[in-house]
């Protein structure tokens, strides 16, 4: 369940690239990646880059079904509309070896809103994440406009890749 009055992204909710050269990464915005892993099949969009000290890592959204692995949060305690984000696991280059790509899409940088964020340095750590956000997005999603003050809302949902394109 996901409403439809959501708030634009705000700048610094958005991927900001300042000062990284994304040219020496090995994958591209846009690029939907799949990893064979376990058995198991997981496809992500690349969205976001970083540099620390650790390394340089990809920020990816998984996707299930055509669908971005996201969450709602409430803004305004009046009126409140929803903030659309996504939710991305940042995959430390070094770890991302065996992968694919598969398509490249047109991504509107102002349309992604990062939300939540983890990191993986290995495969096992990637299918933890993808499985955790299976397992958090079946459960009964809260409404953006309820649960303010609830301790454990659920946020979490899925939107439409289409979201993101231009």
């Amino acid at each position: 369940m996901t409403t439809t009055f959501s708030e634009s992204i705000p700048e610094m909710m958005q991927p900001n690239w300042k000062g990284i050269n994304i040219e020496s990464f090995p994958v591209k915005f846009g690029q939907i990646l799949k990893f064979d892993i376990d058995s198991a099949k997981i496809t992500a969009v690349v969205l976001d880059f970083s540099e620390d000290e650790g390394g340089q890592w990809i920020g990816v959204s998984f996707i299930d079904q055509n669908r971005l692995f996201g969450r709602q949060i409430p803004s305004g305690m009046i009126n409140t509309k929803c903030l659309d984000l996504l939710n991305l696991t940042y995959i430390k280059k070094d770890a991302l070896t065996d992968y694919e790509v598969v398509e490249t899409i047109t991504v509107n940088k102002t349309k992604v809103g990062i939300g939540s964020q983890s990191t993986a340095t290995s495969f096992f750590e990637i299918k933890r994440d993808f499985d955790r956000g299976i397992k958090q997005r079946k459960k009964e999603q809260t409404p953006c406009n309820k649960g303010l003050t609830d301790l454990n809302p659920v946020r979490e949902c899925f939107f439409e890749i289409e979201k993101i394109k231009n």
